[in-house]
């Protein structure tokens, strides 16, 4: 087969499969059947004469051929989406497409001020969110996938430039009302609760509190949730135990009102971060939305509309 007939639409599938770690995760994500997805991707190995997936029950994952044509493709695909920012540039208006990502704990803070701000700013940018765990949303930046993040850093990643935005204090969130009474609460308290803990913690929550907290008290009763607020919010709202977040504030989040969070003492903080890809230029568009988010979080941080939230210096 001719490989000048392969598409865009043959990268997009191939880029989301990986991404997914599936056919069928990939296939629900982009809205197209699993047998048709699977068609496609055999005609772009004929095309190129490799093989591009290691199928399995399991997944499926690239081969050392489908890890450099994922690098590629991720390329290609950001050239494509950004020719309109590029053709463009000269002119008065800024327009294109920014792919934004965060974490959930900072979307249920961020997200709507931050839609409000730049489609005020910049009517013409659309704005296109990934909601994630901080690492997962790393490496889609350094993969080029996502233009910017903002995360809870935890190490230094090569390839990344980041600029800290504010330092975040953890707290429990809970429904008990014995402990939802309390002004704070020590590791000590901590050790007697029944507590809802993320699948994958946070390097920096793991290594400063989930770690220490499970060598001290091995018999308490805990309950693994995946890394996302939602879940944890619900198990906490069903009375099953308390949670462990960066959010001081649950007032606009759902299922929030009939909870509470109170900070852990001594303190323990995350660090807010915004990264971009260290190698490549943002686009107009991008690099507008980068400035707009700056500047709205310091704004925030001003008024002490972030609970739990400290300027880095502080």
């Amino acid at each position: 087969m001719d490989r000048s007939r392969i598409q865009v639409r043959h990268l997009r599938y191939f880029v989301k499969i990986v991404e997914a770690g599936s056919f069928s995760r990939a296939a629900a994500l982009i809205h197209v059947a699993q047998p048709a997805l699977s068609q496609q991707i055999s005609e772009l190995e004929e095309m190129l004469g490799v093989s591009l997936l290691d199928r399995s029950p399991r997944g499926a994952r690239a081969t050392a051929a489908g890890k450099r044509l994922y690098t590629e493709a991720v390329e290609i695909i950001n050239r494509i989406e950004h020719l309109p920012d590029v053709v463009r540039a000269d002119g008065a208006e800024i327009a294109g497409v920014v792919r934004v990502g965060r974490s959930s704990v900072l979307a249920s803070i961020l997200s709507s001020p931050v839609t409000r701000a730049c489609k005020a700013a910049m009517p013409n940018v659309t704005l296109h969110f990934v909601s994630e765990r901080s690492g997962p949303l790393a490496r889609r930046v350094s993969a080029r996938t996502l233009d910017l993040a903002i995360i809870f850093d935890s190490e230094f990643t090569a390839g990344l430039d980041r600029h800290i935005l504010f330092r975040q204090r953890l707290f429990l969130v809970s429904k008990d009302d014995t402990v939802s009474s309390r002004d704070s609460i020590s590791m000590k308290d901590l050790a007697d609760l029944p507590l809802i803990l993320p699948s994958h913690p946070h390097p920096a929550i793991a290594a400063a509190l989930v770690d220490p907290l499970l060598k001290e008290s091995a018999n308490t009763t805990r309950i693994t949730v995946e890394n996302d607020l939602s879940a944890t919010l619900s198990a906490v709202v069903a009375g099953l135990g308390s949670g462990i977040l960066a959010l001081g504030d649950l007032a606009h989040v759902e299922g929030g009102s009939s909870v509470r969070a109170i900070p852990l003492d001594p303190p323990i903080f995350m660090t807010a971060t915004l990264i971009t890809h260290s190698e490549s230029d943002l686009t107009p568009a991008a690099s507008a939305i980068y400035v707009v988010i700056r500047n709205l979080i310091a704004r925030y941080l001003d008024d002490g509309r972030i609970a739990g939230a400290l300027r880095a210096d502080q």
